[in-house]
């Protein structure tokens, strides 16, 4: 029997809609496990669609983005779900030119201004996973988050624009990188490069709506640019070893020593795999506190708070990937209860200091977690951060 919770949302009632807390009721009622698709295709409200979809097309982000001021919260949504657009034409176009037609139509929907044009339809057929077909059914109905878009202020399209843009480009040269050497990405350089496409753009995209909305330019310089890519890095590291083994069945590979292997040696590899990119995670999570301590908001602020509402769950994620990995990283009592999380947030929400106090609480943990594994230096997928340079691609 489905619970109280999963009812409600699967029956299609959805309390709130148009109030203050609708969204966040929505994401906290959504059943990720078992996405409603029937009752999503149903929805022709492009405001009940965009929050009703947010949930099924964004793990990491959807929780942060409803917390948001609701100044800024829907163009955050619009922004996530072309990202979401963008990454399953990546994800489920099975050549590397259809993927990259796709890429470059979508992108080019935003290039002059005018009305948008239709978004390229994805076939159903291409996936049995329930959440990859949510994907497809946002893609295929696209022109409902396109009728939210055409309602945000000019500045925030402009920054949306920009983030397709940079997202749907770097996309079309993960696209080729992918194609050209059998699936897999082959240095520690590649494997940045495709995390600042795929969350560091977000991130920037982020860090530029909240510059406007304190009245500051979007231009941020080199230091901050390069913070950006590390804190997108650190996030997107979580979803790549998240999906390490679901990867590996569709030909994509994060490692050189991935592909081609079976078996028990296929698992102990993937194991390895995922334990270096835990590591590298650890080594280069510190770089948070100096982000949100930089981050340009008032002394009470949401959009601080959703910042550090991302970090929590992405530390209670290596939290838990760490002793997936087989790392004795973390002890038991440095585990985040959602208790503690929550009075975390709101203490953050309300206090810089008091954000800066378990900002700092957070880099020691994620300091002690990296030492207590003492991984080789020689382990280049760890420690390299020579190959990359975002602010040598960043257009």
């Amino acid at each position: 029997m489905l619970s109280d919770k999963a009812s409600i949302y699967q029956a299609g009632i959805y309390p709130g809609d148009r109030l203050l807390f609708g969204p966040i009721l929505a994401n906290l009622l959504a059943d990720r496990r078992q996405p409603p698709l029937s009752k999503l295709q149903a929805i022709k409200d492009p405001e009940r669609f965009l929050w009703h979809i947010l949930p099924h097309a964004a793990r990491t982000f959807s929780l942060s983005i409803v917390f948001l001021p609701v100044r800024m919260r829907r163009a955050l949504a619009v922004a996530y779900l072309y990202c979401r657009m963008l990454d399953t034409y990546e994800d489920l176009l099975p050549t590397m030119a259809e993927k990259e037609r796709a890429l470059q139509v979508f992108i080019e929907r935003f290039a002059d201004g005018k009305a948008l044009q239709p978004a390229p339809a994805i076939n159903p057929s291409l996936t049995a996973d329930p959440r990859e077909s949510t994907h497809i059914l946002l893609v295929n109905r696209a022109e409902l988050i396109d009728c939210t878009f055409n309602k945000l202020q000019p500045q925030h399209q402009d920054a949306i624009r920009r983030l397709v843009r940079r997202m749907g480009e770097g996309m079309i040269w993960s696209s080729r990188v992918f194609a050209e050497q059998g699936g897999a990405l082959k240095s520690p350089g590649q494997l940045s490069r495709y995390c600042w496409h795929v969350l560091g753009t977000p991130i920037l995209f982020a860090e530029e709506m909240q510059r406007l909305d304190q009245g500051l330019s979007t231009e941020i310089g080199a230091e901050r640019l390069r913070l950006c890519a590390v804190v997108g890095e650190v996030i997107q590291l979580a979803n790549i070893t998240r999906d390490l083994e679901k990867d590996y069945e569709r030909g994509i590979f994060y490692h050189p020593d991935l592909p081609g292997l079976e078996g028990a040696q296929r698992e102990q590899r993937i194991r390895d795999v995922r334990s270096q990119l835990v590591l590298r995670a650890l080594r280069l999570a510190p770089e948070f506190r100096p982000f949100i301590e930089s981050l340009p908001a008032p002394r009470i602020s949401l959009a601080r708070g959703a910042g550090m509402l991302l970090i929590i769950t992405t530390f209670a994620y290596y939290w838990r990937a760490a002793r997936k990995a087989g790392l004795a990283a973390f002890n038991q009592h440095e585990c985040i209860s959602r208790f503690g999380g929550a009075t975390a947030w709101l203490r953050c929400v309300l206090s810089p200091k008091a954000t800066s106090r378990f900002l700092r609480l957070l880099e020691k943990r994620f300091q002690l977690a990296f030492e207590r594994c003492r991984p080789t230096t020689s382990q280049c997928f760890v420690y390299d951060d020579s190959q990359f340079d975002v602010c040598k691609v960043i257009t």
